[in-house]
């Protein structure tokens, strides 16, 4: 997998070291956040909706420190638009969108094996890459780029393959 990401960046026109750390950092995350949840969640007797609880609990005040120290609290509460009803309800179905995708993450996490993420995580990945190519005129078919995607494709089932 790491091998076909380091083939298909070889060949990246707009090439930003900043995006490509960031990037890898939100993948190193994900991947800590996902193992935490499925180990919490056999561990102890909480549901999702009690591992949700318990997540923005932990979260909520090292997130309002964060943004108070680096202005985008301040930024967003003198947001002119913060108090308009089209705003308001716009806000309220972004954040209910975000509690259902969270609540299938941690459904998905507590209900599923490790093999069945893992192959419900390649088929989005294949889903991810189409719709990019589709989607954004400035991504060209690249055969380099396009043998790494491959590549990295073909290591995840690998590895599914292997971990069944």
């Amino acid at each position: 997998m790491v091998l076909g990401a380091i083939v298909a960046g070889l060949r990246d026109f707009s090439f930003d070291a900043w995006g490509y750390f960031v990037v890898f950092a939100s993948n190193g995350s994900t991947a800590l956040y996902l193992a935490t949840i499925s180990r919490l969640g056999k561990r102890t007797s909480l549901n999702s909706f009690g591992l949700m609880w318990c997540n923005g609990l932990i979260c909520a005040p090292i997130l309002l420190i964060v943004t108070f120290l680096n202005g985008d609290l301040l930024e967003a509460l003198s947001f002119e638009y913060l108090h308009t009803l089209k705003f308001q309800l716009v806000l309220l179905l972004s954040c209910l969108l975000a509690f259902a995708l969270n609540y299938t993450i941690f459904l998905n996490t507590a209900v599923n094996s490790a093999l069945t993420q893992t192959v419900c995580g390649n088929l989005k990945d294949a889903v991810v890459i189409v719709i990019g190519f589709q989607s954004f005129s400035d991504a060209r078919f690249d055969p380099i780029n396009m043998v790494g995607i491959l590549l990295g494709i073909a290591g995840s089932v690998m590895y599914a393959v292997l971990k069944l």
